[in-house]
């Protein structure tokens, strides 16, 4: 997975048939408006694994991913508290009936950040550079009015 200021990394995915380069994509700012729940609650088939379940799916730029629906990131992303979610993406080549060849893009959820996490993760990075720096600050940069309002 891509990390704070690195380029997106390539991750490999296993399939059934072989190993796929995927690439990690970090969706962030304003560009989380861009993932939409198209559907809820449709259950899993009854022979899968997860049969009894029921997923969501989710759409990014035009193409459709499914996320279980006991994942808190589907109620984070409806409450506005998805900061940034991570998908890795695929590249499969499928033929239809006649043969024809054509490539499809493929998403998988991968996790997500919320708003209160990077908010602890703002608050860590203020206090260790802070003593890196010799000038500890006990109280943080923002008021707890503006912390709660950033974690709603």
């Amino acid at each position: 997975m891509a990390g704070w200021g690195v380029p997106p990394a390539l991750t490999l995915t296993k399939t059934k048939t072989q190993t796929k380069m995927a690439n990690a994509i970090e969706i962030t700012g304003p560009q989380i408006f861009r993932l939409r729940v198209l559907e809820s609650a449709r259950p899993y088939a009854k022979d899968s694994a997860l049969a009894g379940q029921t997923y969501s799916r989710v759409t990014y730029n035009g193409t459709v991913f499914t996320i279980n629906d006991k994942d808190p990131f589907l109620a984070d992303l409806k409450a506005g508290k998805v900061h940034t979610a991570f998908l890795l993406e695929t590249q499969d080549t499928i033929e239809d009936a006649e043969g024809n060849s054509t490539n499809v893009t493929r998403l998988a959820f991968d996790g997500y950040a919320s708003n209160a996490q990077m908010i602890g993760l703002t608050k860590t990075d203020a206090v260790l550079q802070s003593i890196m720096k010799g000038s500890f600050k006990a109280e943080a940069e923002l008021s707890e009015a503006d912390l709660q309002a950033l974690e709603q």
